[in-house]
């Protein structure tokens, strides 16, 4: 069975060398202990802390180059919603692409997201419209 979302996270195209893909497990491994070992050395198994981000959701396949014309993008609406410091460079360095369809799923059907963590402040902003750090 697949899991979904399928994550990618990398630098930018022509660095495979620091790609890595991971992969959300159902909620029946509610504890490390339950997950089976991996038998590849190069497999990890990892488990994240509850984080906070922005998604920009599109349709498609997969492309290193829509994923990151979709990031620029997304970088582009948080300057016009408030967050003036989410650079190009920093979205393109720090996103993660996530896909939640099986590879025959025809493109136009298929939910890809790009998402980009934010900090308690840049959250604050979004949903307040107000930069704290200047409103004191």
């Amino acid at each position: 069975a697949m899991t979904a979302p399928v994550m990618k996270q990398g630098a930018q195209s022509g660095d495979d060398t620091q790609k890595t893909m991971a992969f959300v497990l159902p909620a029946e491994f509610d504890a490390m202990s339950k997950i089976p070992k991996p038998t590849n050395p190069r497999v990890h198994i990892e488990e994240i802390p509850s984080q906070v981000g922005v998604v920009h959701r599109f349709s498609g396949s997969f492309s290193d180059d829509l994923s990151e014309e979709k990031a620029q993008a997304l970088a582009e609406q948080l300057r016009q919603d408030g967050l003036v410091d989410m650079t190009n460079e920093h979205v393109l360095q720090q996103y993660q692409w996530f896909g939640y369809n099986p590879p025959f799923t025809l493109p136009m059907f298929r939910r890809n997201e790009i998402w980009v963590e934010l900090s308690e402040e840049q959250a604050n902003i979004l949903i307040n419209g107000i930069d704290t750090k200047t409103a004191n």
